[in-house]
């Protein structure tokens, strides 16, 4: 049986599974605090410039994926970033960091790409207001959403579905009452993380084989 693991270094008392949860915090801080020495123009163009609305996705895919990330052009967004922090804590001490990366970045490549598609096909049929290929998105929910599909693999199993269909069910009401692109990309962020933890879980119980 695998042993719980431990939180603190002995040779250092620093706390263990921590790493990325910091690092990403800080880089988010950092950029945030940066946006707002800026004036109101600059930093309106910075947020378009770091979108991954259509028209970016077109030019730089790579870079506004990334960039998109770690920006926050609020100080309301910035609460969302606790409970991310909790997550990536979480799921590190679980799963390790690499799995932390993977997870977060299905949440939001996965669904940044899942509503890409959507408005282009929404705007190649004449359904869209062409400005929307413009819209600026960016933010960490979407890698939030993905977290608090994951962890629901680690709740006790009596728990384990009011765990993944209240957040679902509040999520889909959001997209019903207020669709719009972003409403889509926390669903599909969140089921991604759901499916994620279905395969956590389903090789947590695969009894290991003996080389």
């Amino acid at each position: 049986m695998r042993t719980l693991p431990r939180w603190r270094d002995r040779s250092h008392g620093v706390p263990r599974g921590i790493d990325l949860a910091v690092l990403y915090a800080l880089v988010v801080l950092v950029v945030f605090a940066g946006l707002h020495t800026r004036s109101l123009a600059d930093r309106a163009r910075f947020v378009q410039e770091s979108s991954t609305n259509l028209d970016n996705l077109r030019r730089s895919p790579f870079r506004v994926i990334v960039l998109s990330s770690v920006v926050v052009p609020h100080w309301v967004g910035l609460l969302v970033l606790v409970p991310l922090v909790v997550g990536l804590i979480a799921v590190q001490r679980w799963l390790g960091r690499l799995a932390t990366l993977v997870a977060f970045g299905f949440g939001h490549v996965g669904a940044t790409l899942v509503v890409a598609t959507v408005l282009a096909a929404g705007l190649t049929h004449g359904r869209l207001d062409p400005a929307v290929a413009r819209a600026p998105d960016v933010g960490v929910s979407y890698g939030l959403a993905c977290v608090v599909g994951v962890l629901t693999a680690r709740v006790p199993r009596w728990a384990r579905v009011p765990c993944a269909v209240l957040p679902l069910a509040t999520l889909v009401t959001v997209l019903v009452l207020a669709p719009d692109f972003t409403a889509l990309g926390h669903v599909v962020a969140l089921l991604t993380g759901l499916g994620l933890a279905v395969l956590v879980h389903r090789g947590a119980a695969r009894p290991a084989q003996l080389p």
